[in-house]
């Protein structure tokens, strides 16, 4: 039943909005009463979390596919390119992703858990092309780039912005955080 819960929820948030889609929609949706769903113990936060995680992990599972697109010589130029992919599929869930770091400090700790792991397994790819640039810091430069890939999404969020968009708005800030280190 949680899987048809969340599944349901997902369409209802794409076409309506997370904000105007309440736990009676999602109720009736299923032909069930709302108390039917509440004895589940899901709020409308923690069913937010679990469509994020499953789409997380649909970005993750595409990853193998994704990465062979990906063009550059160095991490900084993989990384935009790598981003810009990213940004494109968060764009087409704009009406869910949008809201995730609103509600997120509403859901559980094992969700929470959950979408930190995720996180790390997206940003595989730039550790990797950080190593291969000789980078330090490289956990901290990664916990840097998704905060500015929060910044660059804002422009979608905000002005309705393409990918290309997303990508310009945090660029100079990635070339500077890209950079190889200059420490010896």
């Amino acid at each position: 039943m949680r899987q048809k819960i969340v599944k349901v929820a997902r369409k209802l948030f794409l076409k309506k909005g997370f904000d105007a889609v309440g736990m009676r929609d999602i109720a009736q949706a299923l032909g069930l009463q709302p108390t039917q769903v509440y004895r589940l113990k899901l709020s409308k936060s923690d069913i937010l979390a679990e469509i994020i995680i499953a789409l997380n992990d649909e970005q993750i599972r595409a990853l193998p596919v994704l990465l062979d697109t990906i063009k550059g010589n160095d991490a900084f130029e993989r990384t935009c390119s790598y981003l810009h992919a990213l940004y494109v599929s968060d764009i087409h869930y704009l009406p869910i992703r949008s809201v995730g770091a609103i509600y997120g400090w509403s859901w559980t700790a094992e969700n929470e858990t959950i979408i930190v792991a995720q996180v790390w397994q997206l940003l595989a790819p730039i550790m990797q092309w950080l190593r291969e640039d000789g980078s330090d810091d490289i956990p901290a430069r990664c916990y840097a780039v998704w905060s500015l890939y929060y910044v660059g999404y804002r422009r979608a969020v905000l002005k309705g912005g393409s990918a290309d968009d997303c990508l310009a708005e945090i660029q100079p800030s990635l070339k500077l955080l890209l950079s190889p280190s200059t420490n010896p």
